[in-house]
């Protein structure tokens, strides 16, 4: 199932099977083979099960096997996140003022691919990527600072947890 705050018991209790029963959670870039795919099987599921609906899902992008009690906190993050780069994205390319529109979002947008790929592939903290970019007193820094001055991290966290607040609620019910 990707019902969103539907819980396996919920599922087991309206089949009222005793099956096997496995939650996933994609985003929107799964349909370019870019996406996460969350996973979260019940404990009647099978390694061979997994492996084959793995498999399958493969095409989507990144797998990834959580337990059902992280499956929303994670789904904050990769679900709602791709919304969240879009605003960012927007921005930047905004922020492009000289430049015509177009022409902008592209070089915001591969510069966003470009970054995200190089925090995977280099497997360091972002704030040491950061760093590496900023020079002292220099234009990055300065950028930086504004964001950090008008709360931008600050409001990056709060999404994500008012995301996964409204879920607690939603499921609450």
């Amino acid at each position: 199932s990707m019902a969103a705050g539907v819980t396996i018991r919920t599922i087991r209790e309206t089949l009222g099977l005793p099956c096997p029963v496995v939650r996933i959670m994609p985003n929107l870039p799964v349909a370019l083979g870019k996406g996460v795919v969350l996973i979260s099987p019940d404990d009647t599921v099978t390694e061979d099960e997994l492996t084959a609906l793995e498999e399958a899902l493969k095409p989507a992008g990144l797998l990834m096997r959580v337990p059902e009690d992280k499956l929303d906190a994670g789904s904050e993050v990769s679900g709602c996140g791709p919304a969240f780069v879009y605003l960012f994205l927007d921005a930047l390319a905004n922020g492009g003022v000289s430049l015509p529109y177009p022409q902008a979002l592209t070089l915001a947008a591969q510069t966003m691919i470009g970054a995200a790929e190089m925090a995977l592939a280099s497997g360091k903290h972002p704030g040491k990527l950061q760093s590496e970019v900023c020079s002292p007193g220099g234009t990055t820094i300065a950028g930086v600072r504004a964001l950090e001055q008008r709360g931008a991290r600050a409001a990056a966290m709060d999404a994500v947890i008012a995301a996964y607040e409204r879920t607690c609620e939603l499921t609450a019910h």
